[in-house]
This record gives structure tokens, sequence and C-alpha cells, in this order.
């Protein structure tokens, strides 16, 4: 039997100078523990996964990326989703998240700040932010 996958969509999204990467700060997990995520989220039925991570970027953060693209994909830690996985950059760094969209806190992070998350971070997020970050 073939095992079935949600498929979603997350991203490394980073700022217009390249110095933070743009992430979600939650602490409405089951466990209580605060933890951070990257934005991104489903894609619906009549969008492609490239329009479903626009989307996702402007409802949870209210940033519009440039140079959005799809560079890989990987099974997320809980074993259930496909998560397609985006980078690019935006041209304002203003956030401006719609509430009622809102699952976290979008925020900027440093790469020394992303470095020293503590908190619990999926292993293909960390990669997929750190092997990815732009060169200035």
């Amino acid at each position: 039997m073939r095992k079935q996958f949600f498929v979603s969509t997350k991203a490394a999204i980073y700022s217009k100078d390249l110095s933070h990467v743009l992430v979600i700060y939650t602490d409405k997990s089951l466990d209580g523990v605060l933890r951070y995520s990257l934005p991104g989220g489903h894609i619906e039925d009549d969008e492609s996964p490239d329009q479903a991570m626009a989307r996702e970027l402007h409802e949870e953060c209210g940033v519009v990326v440039k140079n959005l693209r799809h560079i890989d994909f990987f099974i997320h830690c809980t074993g259930s989703k496909l998560v397609l996985a985006f980078v690019g950059t935006v041209d304002n760094d203003d956030l401006k998240s719609q509430q009622d969209e809102l699952e976290g806190t979008p925020k900027w992070l440093s790469k020394s700040e992303f470095e020293g998350i503590r908190t619990p971070i999926d292993e293909n997020y960390c990669k997929l932010v750190l092997n990815n970050w732009p060169k200035k």
C-alpha cells in the first residue's frame, strides 16, 4: 500500500538587505512549547504551488516576494506532509499579517539569532534557511 501525503509549502524568505530571514513564532502548539516555523501552508484546489506560496506569504506576513522559486521538497518531521520548499527575497521588510489568518507572529531573525533558536524547529527548515542564505 502506498503512503499518501498532505502537500504544503514553506519558504525561506530573506530581508531586502539579505541579513534576516522571516519566521513565524507561535505559542499555540499542543504541548505548550514555543516554536518557530517558516511561512507557508496548504495549496488550494485551484492554485499552483507557486500561487499558494505567494498567497500564504501575503496572508501570514503581508509581504510580496520577488524571485520566489521552488528549490526542493522534503517530508515533514511528522511524516505526514510533503513540503515544497521555496526561497525568495522581499523589496520591503514591513510585516503586515492578516489577523484572521495568523497562526503566529511573523518576525525577522538575523542569521545568528536563527542559529541560536533553542525551541523545537524542524531540521529541514533549518537546512532550507541556512543552506540558501544569500551572499551579500
